[in-house]
């Protein structure tokens, strides 16, 4: 895929000692490949394939130019990576390099892959398209939490009550409302809430990262209230992920 070498070459002329700069070119290089499995068992034709494979190819590609900045991944305090995205690939029509077709497709998979909602004016095609780079994107961040190459302490806190209790409302979480770093695995487990796809709950299932996210933290933690709604989330998350299986 000439696009791939493409990116790297375009990744390589930031500090690739940077294990930031590491971390999210193989975690590219592996939303490319769900991005993939989900569009072959959603039956896409092979051109779609390979659309939504520039798309999960792409759709990171602010993160270097932020890393660089900022040596950072948080766009709340430091800037929206998305858009940052975007703008990078229009400049000097770099996207030229990677696609001559589909650019408003790949674009707003770009602009809107970490976005809390996807806007309701994009058209079906772009939707889909959108829809599952964010899959991907989301399955990829729980296996780095897996792995520990993303790290979540949260330093015997328990969850905040808004936190808690808004995620039995099985949306996905605000990171402006995180409050103790207990939060944080919250947040990044309520992903599950916005995957849109029978294939995406099953690739979480088959890898069960939503009971190995949580015996981590029941594992590092003394804090009874923490372990408590840690299990409660548990029976929650695992009867979704089955109901939206058999939906």
């Amino acid at each position: 895929m000439k696009a791939t070498e493409e990116f790297l070459e375009y990744v390589n002329q930031f500090n690739n000692l940077n294990k930031k700069i590491v971390l999210k070119k193989n975690h590219t290089l592996r939303v490319v490949s769900l991005c993939e499995e989900i569009a072959r068992e959603l039956k896409l034709s092979q051109e779609e394939i390979e659309l939504v494979k520039l798309c999960g190819l792409l759709h990171d590609i602010g993160r270097f130019e932020q890393i660089n900045r900022y040596d950072s991944y948080d766009d709340l305090s430091t800037l929206d990576h998305g858009d940052v995205g975007e703008m990078i690939l229009k400049k000097d029509k770099l996207i030229n390099r990677f696609s001559k077709n589909n650019h408003n497709t790949i674009l707003r998979a770009v602009k809107y892959h970490n976005k809390y909602r996807v806007p309701n004016t994009l058209n079906e095609k772009n939707k889909l398209f959108v829809n599952i780079t964010r899959d991907a994107d989301k399955i990829d961040i729980l296996n780095l939490i897996v792995k520990g190459e993303i790290s979540i302490k949260t330093n015997n806190t328990k969850m905040s009550n808004k936190i808690y209790k808004g995620f039995f409302n099985k949306k996905m979480l605000k990171n402006k409302d995180i409050k103790t770093p207990a939060d944080e695995i919250a947040s990044k487990l309520a992903f599950i809430f916005d995957l849109n796809f029978k294939e995406s709950y099953k690739i979480v299932k088959n890898k069960n990262y939503v009971n190995k996210i949580i015996e981590i933290q029941m594992e590092e933690t003394n804090n009874k209230d923490l372990i408590n709604q840690l299990k409660e989330i548990k029976k929650v998350m695992n009867n979704y992920i089955e109901e939206m299986i058999q939906c």
